[in-house]
């Protein structure tokens, strides 16, 4: 989850960044992390929807382990 502040040139800057998966906040300067964003297509169930999350490098883990086709 990305929180971003308005700056006095009514700019949107990005402020902190929260794991969705576990809720830790995730250092901007030291730590590398995934973001990942999706805009949902016609003929989905989620029809114009986009959604964005960002995940440690913890979270990140637990779910690629568990995938079926393993990551190269």
């Amino acid at each position: 989850m990305r929180e971003y502040k308005i700056t006095m040139a009514e700019k949107n800057v990005l402020s902190r960044v929260v794991c969705n998966g576990c809720g830790k906040e995730i250092s901007m300067d030291a730590a590398d992390h995934f973001h990942g964003e999706k805009t949902w297509g016609y003929f989905s169930d989620k029809d114009g929807r986009q959604d964005c999350f960002d995940l440690c490098e913890e979270c990140y883990d637990k779910i690629t382990e568990n995938f079926a086709v393993k990551l190269k």
